[in-house]
């Protein structure tokens, strides 16, 4: 064959080579290359549009906006992820996958980004605080690793994020101060639980966050009173207190939060009663545990005004008095027990075939 000939066609190979291998998919094959194991990414391959890739999402121009890689059985680490060709991206989902090492602080230049999910899988060191820089960002999830406090003072204000969950790390100290710096009024979740933060839980929360509609901070060292002010974010739907050093009394302002169907507060060592709005206001509630601290006095018979209540537990108190005849009937799940109660109860399981053995394990002869 003439020299000119394969000229020709050497320069023809290198046209199509390059019009295959875009500099986005030459960036994502590059941290494919480094994973170990990703049998899940198959499809990854310049033999293969980049979009229809598993996991990737193309916009009308054919730019890459979404990675989904759920659970999908992904070994390695994201030291090569971050590429300058990825800037379209707005959407980074690696929930329960097995990545490891430092979340690296260029992600951060993927400035278009509006959902990060990090969570369910094992990187270690501090929460970049560059992630803070992300002038998008509005879902941000990194719970149930190995990460540790970073430089709170470092953060930046994040004005977009309506949801952050950091649940289920290594962090501590005292309440995140990047939370209560005014900035974060979308937010409608937030969870810490999990971790070992103490002190306590800031008056002022109500007033930077407040939107909020599903607050977690359970499983923490949180100690001394509930603020009042709470009372204040009268959006909330969900509120889970749970397992931590809080005492005092449940807040009266507690009943302007007409939206509550979730309200868990078990073992701390809180006291008092029950207070009566709740029962009032509270018309949506379907779960409530306050077990394992030390309230006292009678059951309210206005406990049934809680129409929607299907799981009630009160145990290992000090209520005393008879159990209010009223209580058991739309309830599947109740705990009594550890108290100083007398009398007996119909429960919902005794005319209802849709009780759950659970249930009928939990509800049987505790009082």
């Amino acid at each position: 064959m003439a020299p000119q000939k394969l000229f020709y066609i050497s320069i023809f190979l290198l046209v199509c080579t390059s019009k295959a291998i875009n500099p986005e998919a030459e960036a994502l094959l590059r941290w494919k290359s480094t994973l170990i194991g990703a049998n899940s990414l198959s499809s990854w391959s310049i033999a293969n549009s980049m979009c229809s890739w598993l996991g990737i999402t193309c916009d009308s121009a054919g730019y890459v906006t979404k990675l989904q890689l759920t659970n999908k059985g992904l070994n390695g680490t994201l030291h090569a992820f971050y590429s300058a060709a990825l800037q379209n991206l707005t959407v980074l989902e690696l929930y329960n996958n097995n990545l490891v090492g430092v979340i690296p602080a260029n992600i951060s230049l993927l400035l278009n980004l509006t959902i990060l999910d990090l969570s369910n899988n094992n990187p270690v060191g501090t929460i970049p605080y560059q992630l803070s820089n992300l002038p998008n960002i509005i879902e941000l999830y990194l719970g149930s690793n190995h990460l540790t406090n970073s430089d709170s003072a470092k953060f930046r204000p994040m004005s977009t994020l309506e949801v952050l969950q950091l649940y289920d790390n290594n962090l501590n100290g005292t309440f995140p101060q990047f939370i209560l710096n005014r900035t974060s009024v979308k937010m409608a979740i937030l969870d810490l639980s999990g971790n070992a933060f103490s002190g306590s839980i800031p008056e002022n929360l109500s007033d930077m966050v407040p939107n909020l509609e599903r607050l977690d901070l359970s499983s923490n060292m949180f100690s001394r009173v509930i603020p009042q002010s709470l009372g204040n974010l009268t959006d909330l739907s969900a509120m889970e207190l749970n397992s931590n050093l809080l005492s005092g009394s449940l807040p009266l302002s507690f009943s302007r939060m007409n939206k509550m169907d979730f309200f868990e507060a078990g073992s701390n060592n809180l006291s008092g009663n029950i207070p009566l709005e709740f029962f009032s206001n509270w018309t949506e509630l379907f779960y409530f545990n306050i077990s394992h601290n030390i309230f006292s006095g009678n059951i309210p018979q206005e406990i049934s005004m809680w129409k929607s209540l299907e799981y009630l537990s009160l145990s290992s108190n000090r209520f005393n008095g008879t159990i209010p005849k009223e209580l058991g009937s739309q309830l599947f799940v109740v705990d009594l027990s550890n108290n100083y109660l007398t009398g007996l109860l119909q429960l919902a399981f005794e005319t209802d075939s849709r009780a759950s053995s659970t249930s009928l394990s939990v509800c049987k002869g505790i009082f």
